[in-house]
């Protein structure tokens, strides 16, 4: 199979996953969602990360949905498939199977369940999957994002995969929110595409060589999240900012289904897979008036 090509720069949805009333992926709703979100003039989307709640997923499961998405009408070359686990085994099926779909970039996580592992562990886990797959067409984007994960995917880890699997290992997705680790990782580490997954980052990285982001926000505010990926951002920022400050402390990913539900009106967009619990129903007060003026359809209530 030919694989799709682009420059993988550009802005990329964490797409959210819905459920359906057994706790299964609701098919046709995910594809409906990604499809309108590339019509709205995304560069694609990232399944089953963490927004798309992807560890809580078997490989089965994620391998249909893969599937069913790209005969639903998404291009191969708009996926970038979510494909970490806490397994080697799982991860280099997930990448296999990937690959054989034709989509070439894979976002990987290292396994995550052994926390304070080295630098040199984190390297040879990676390692193990591209050796594992011989097949120069893999594009890795590895995963940072310490904070839910417990490993770190550091400078030192960086370097060595670049020396080791050259073009294989093409870019790093920088989660941790900490803008300057983000300049950083663009200023040590030249011709990785860096995208952020803070929304707040994404001018300020993009401005200095960043490729982009794949972020959650991207699932309701395409438009916003566009604007400012290119820098001619506007009220657009003022939108972005008002929905970090209506999340505050709760967990992302049941108030942006809670949000999801609302802008689409279905509410099975609510349910989350365990451990996670779906928002209650006052999750969105905390959105201000003003937003109702930018988006009409996200005021709660």
């Amino acid at each position: 199979m030919t694989l799709q090509g682009g420059s993988g720069e550009g802005v990329f949805a964490a797409v959210a996953t819905p459920l359906d009333a057994a706790g299964r992926v609701n098919v046709p709703l995910l594809a409906r969602h990604s499809l309108d979100l590339i019509r709205r003039g995304l560069h694609g989307i990232t399944l089953f990360g963490t927004t798309g709640e992807g560890p809580s997923f078997t490989v089965d499961e994620r391998r249909a949905a893969l599937d069913a998405l790209l005969e639903a009408g998404v291009a191969n070359h708009q996926v970038i498939v979510a494909t970490g686990a806490a397994a080697l085994g799982d991860a280099i099926e997930l990448t296999r199977h990937a690959l054989a779909r034709g989509c070439s970039r894979v976002l990987l996580l290292p396994p995550f369940f052994f926390k304070d592992v080295s630098s040199a562990g984190v390297a040879d886990a990676v390692g193990t999957v591209v050796e594992a797959l011989d097949d120069p067409r893999l594009r890795i984007i590895l995963y940072h994002i310490p904070q839910v994960s417990g490993i770190s995917v550091d400078h030192g880890a960086v370097k060595t995969l670049r020396e080791r699997y050259g073009a294989v290992i093409e870019g790093i997705k920088d989660s941790s929110g900490n803008l300057e680790h983000s300049l950083g990782l663009i200023e040590r580490h030249p011709g990785l595409k860096v995208y952020v997954g803070a929304e707040n980052t994404i001018a300020r990285t993009r401005a200095a060589g960043g490729a982009g982001t794949i972020c959650g926000l991207a699932n309701v505010v395409p438009e916003a999240i566009l604007a400012s990926f290119a820098g001619d951002s506007g009220n657009s920022d003022e939108t972005v900012a008002a929905l970090l400050a209506g999340v505050g402390s709760q967990p992302f990913t049941p108030w942006l289904k809670a949000l999801l539900a609302l802008r689409q009106r279905d509410d099975s967009w609510r349910r989350v897979r365990r451990p996670l619990v779906e928002a209650g129903p006052d999750a969105l007060r905390a959105l201000p008036p003003a937003l109702r003026e930018a988006c009409p359809d996200l005021a709660a209530g």
